[in-house]
């Protein structure tokens, strides 16, 4: 499975931020999870890159959101903190989606 690396969506690193803002500005894992999953923005700009080449490897919507669930902490590393890039995020990212591919190959 090759995926690519999507232009950085820096709109929605913003808006997560913005978001996780309103919740308030103590450290918090349910805010913090709350803000990066707050209208699957990062999800479904990834989804809309992704589409036709991971639903040819068995992925669904559902299932891909199953997926990236996993990689809720290395969102929040990436959108609120700093702490990765978006190259490491999506490499972790498509690691998981490879590992749980229904097609292998």
């Amino acid at each position: 499975m090759e995926l690519d690396v999507p232009p950085e969506p820096r709109e929605i690193k913003e808006s997560i931020k913005k978001y996780r803002g309103v919740l308030g500005s103590t450290p918090d894992i349910e805010y913090d999870s709350l803000a990066v999953w707050y209208n699957n923005q990062l999800s479904s700009y990834l989804w809309r890159h992704w589409k036709s080449t991971l639903e040819s490897y068995g992925y669904t919507w559902q299932r891909f959101i199953k997926v990236v669930k996993y990689t809720t902490e290395d969102i929040i590393e990436w959108a609120l903190y700093d702490k990765l890039g978006w190259a490491e995020l999506v490499k972790r990212l498509v690691a998981l989606l490879k590992r749980y591919s229904v097609v292998k190959g």
